[in-house]
C-alpha cells in the first residue's frame, strides 16, 4: 500500500473514531437535558401542590370554630374537613381538580411552645378549646389524583413519579402585621386571653375601676385621647405595622359618644348578621395583645 493509501485510511479511522465520540456525547446531553426538564416540571407540581395545601389548611383552620347566635363559641370539625377538602378541589395540578383524602386531614390542638400537635388531643374535638389547628396533606400518586407523568425520564424506565405537599393552618398569635392589617385600636390586656382569664365568646371591658382587660390605643401616636383613637376608628387614621415587642400607647379614659358612633358603623359596615334581622351581630376583628402591666403588644 503506498503512502497516500495508509493516509486515506488512517483518515477513515479518525473520522469514524470521532463520529462514534459524538454520538456518546449527544445522547449524555440529551439525557441530562429530559433530566433538568422533569425536573422543572416536578418542581412545578409541587408548587401547585403546596399552594393548594396551604388553602386547605387555612380554610380548615378557619371553620373549626364558630359563634351562634347568643354567642356561645363551639367547635365544628366536621365542617373544618368539608371545608378544607372543598378548598383543595377549587385548586388544580396540571388541569387536575384536586382531591384531598380524609385520612389525609388532621385536626388538634395546637401546641404554640412546641409547633406541633399536643399528642394528648390530636382528631376531632367538639370541645372549642381543645381543638385548633388543621393539617393537609395532598399528594398525587396512583391512589389519589393520579402520579405525574415524566417527560423524558421513561428513557431510564421512570414514566411517573409520586409528589406530596403538607401544610399546617392554626388558630394562634400573629407574630407582626403589616399596616392597616389590626382593625380597631383596641388593646386586650393579656389576662384576658389565657390562664384564669377570659375564654372565646365572653366579654372585655374597659375602664371599670381597676378590674377591665382591655384598653384604647392609638398605636404610635400621642397624646392618646379621645380624638385620635376615633382617627383610627373611623378610618381617618391608618393603623401601621406592628411587631411583637413594640411599646404602644393606651388609654383608659372616657371616649365621647361621636367615637361610639364611628365605632358602631364600623361594626354594621363589616360585621355579620347572624340572625337575619338586617343588622350585624359578630365582627371577627385582629387586635393587638399587651402585657398585663401595658408595657407593650404582644
Amino acid at each position: 500500500m503506498t503512502w497516500l493509501g495508509r493516509l486515506h485510511k488512517l483518515l477513515r479511522q479518525d473520522r469514524a473514531g470521532i463520529a462514534a465520540m459524538a454520538a456518546v456525547l449527544l445522547t449524555s446531553v440529551v439525557a441530562l437535558t429530559g433530566a433538568a426538564v422533569d425536573i422543572g416540571m416536578m418542581a412545578a407540581v409541587r408548587a401547585e401542590l403546596q399552594n393548594a395545601a396551604d388553602a386547605a389548611a387555612l380554610a380548615g383552620a378557619g371553620t373549626l370554630i364558630t359563634w351562634g347566635a347568643d354567642y356561645t363559641v363551639s367547635a365544628q370539625p366536621e365542617v373544618a374537613l368539608a371545608e378544607a377538602q372543598a378548598m383543595a378541589y377549587q385548586n388544580t395540578s396540571q388541569g387536575i381538580n384536586l382531591q384531598l383524602a380524609l385520612e389525609d386531614i388532621t385536626l388538634g390542638l395546637w401546641s404554640e411552645d412546641d409547633h406541633a400537635f399536643d399528642p394528648d388531643h390530636i382528631g376531632a374535638s367538639s370541645d372549642p378549646n381543645n381543638i385548633s389547628a388543621c393539617r393537609v396533606i395532598i399528594r398525587r400518586n396512583l391512589t389519589i389524583n393520579s402520579p405525574v407523568p415524566t417527560i423524558f425520564l421513561g428513557i431510564l424506565g421512570i414514566d411517573t413519579v409520586d409528589i406530596s405537599a403538607m401544610s399546617t393552618g392554626h388558630l394562634g398569635w400573629a407574630g407582626s402585621v403589616q399596616g392597616g392589617q389590626v382593625d380597631l385600636p383596641i388593646a386586650v390586656k393579656q389576662e384576658a386571653l389565657t390562664g384564669s382569664g377570659l375564654i372565646c365568646g365572653q366579654q372585655i371591658t374597659f375602664h371599670d375601676e381597676g378590674s377591665e382587660n382591655s384598653e384604647w390605643t392609638t398605636f404610635f401616636t400621642y397624646p392618646t385621647n379621645d380624638p385620635a383613637v376615633r382617627n383610627f376608628v373611623d378610618g381617618s387614621e391608618a393603623v401601621p405595622a406592628l411587631e411583637v415587642g413594640d411599646q404602644i400607647s393606651v388609654t383608659n379614659g372616657n371616649l365621647s359618644n361621636n367615637t361610639f358612633v364611628a365605632l358602631n358603623s364600623r361594626f354594621q359596615a363589616e360585621g355579620t348578621d347572624i340572625d337575619g334581622d338586617g343588622t350585624a351581630d359578630w365582627w371577627q376583628v385582629l387586635l393587638p395583645v399587651i402585657a398585663d402591666d401595658g408595657a407593650g403588644a404582644s
